[in-house]
């Protein structure tokens, strides 16, 4: 790719990031989020530039499947106008620093602290972990069902994808050597060699979208195999970014009953259709257009009309 090239690549990201801050705004005049009735926790860990689209996120999510508790993992960028912020439209907010979060044997930074704060949680309540960068649009029948049932799910990367043993794991790894270059791949090649369970499973999964039932096992799950991964390829590459969705994508593999959410229902914004209920905008694809801020606007004037019913009724 040319300079010039890269130049005007970074501008259209720089507008289609503006817009989609301009259009998150209003999510600051819809009404606070009120307690839930569904039993479980919605949890996310928030850095302060996503604010905004943590809230875009939360309530769109919340439009269909309104939590009993909404727990926020602090990054330390997160300010006192910020938990302000999150504390006058999430009255019930639970906010939680992320270094209270912290094991001596499991990397630091990251989202591992928010990893370890689903453990904890998920010892007596179902957990679903929401990413900032994620818009609801669409009842996700799927998820409320995992939710009743107390059965895992994980956002899935291609249709008819299912749990598969740890063998077939490291064959398809090892079988895509460009894939290794990258650390999920490198990881995913030795995980049958590492000394876990024979009878684990694995997915290919996102961690941005995901659902832990109940378990009192899950921290020392996470622990035995962060350590077994560390001892096979060194603790410092062990500690690169992208490990923590590895050990997310074994844990909820081998969580009770979990199912791969149907594709592209629930998926990225290059796949989506007229059946998409949740997008996930990951980094690679969320300011390439309008799309984010598109579809940010829309909830959230939706937001908007539902709020005024009451009065429009009374």
């Amino acid at each position: 790719m040319s300079i010039i090239s890269k130049i005007q690549q970074r501008l259209r990201r720089d507008y289609y990031r503006w817009l989609h801050q301009k259009a998150s705004r209003g999510i600051l005049e819809t009404p606070p989020l009120k307690p839930g009735t569904l039993p479980f926790t919605l949890l996310s860990m928030v850095q302060k530039r996503d604010v905004l689209a943590y809230l875009v996120a939360l309530k769109s999510f919340a439009a269909f499947a309104c939590p009993q508790r909404v727990v926020v993992v602090c990054d330390p960028s997160i300010d006192d106008a910020d938990r302000k912020m999150l504390q006058s439209h999430v009255p019930h907010i639970e906010l939680r620093a992320a270094d209270e979060f912290t094991h001596p044997d499991i990397p630091r930074g990251g989202t591992w602290e928010r990893l370890l704060a689903i453990c904890d949680y998920a010892r007596d309540t179902y957990v679903v972990q929401l990413d900032a960068d994620t818009v609801t649009v669409d009842r996700p029948q799927e998820v409320l069902q995992a939710i009743s049932r107390r059965v895992g799910f994980v956002l899935g990367e291609a249709p008819e994808q299912t749990l598969i043993t740890l063998p077939m794991t490291s064959a398809n790894a090892q079988a895509d050597p460009d894939g290794q270059k990258h650390i999920q791949g490198y990881a995913e090649a030795c995980m049958s060699q590492v000394g876990l369970p024979a009878d684990a499973l694995y997915v290919r999964g996102c961690s941005g979208f995901t659902g832990f039932p109940p378990s009192v096992g899950m921290r020392e799950a996470l622990v035995h195999f962060s350590n077994c991964m560390a001892r096979k390829i060194g603790r410092q590459r062990w500690s690169a970014w992208g490990t923590e969705q590895i050990t997310s994508n074994y844990l909820v593999a081998n969580a009770a009953g979990t199912q791969v959410l149907p594709h592209p229902k629930y998926g990225t914004p290059d796949v989506m259709n007229s059946d998409t209920a949740f997008i996930h905008f990951i980094g690679s694809l969320r300011f390439v257009s309008d799309r984010y801020e598109k579809t940010s606007r829309k909830v959230i004037g939706q937001m908007k009309e539902s709020a005024l019913l009451p009065s429009l009724s009374a």
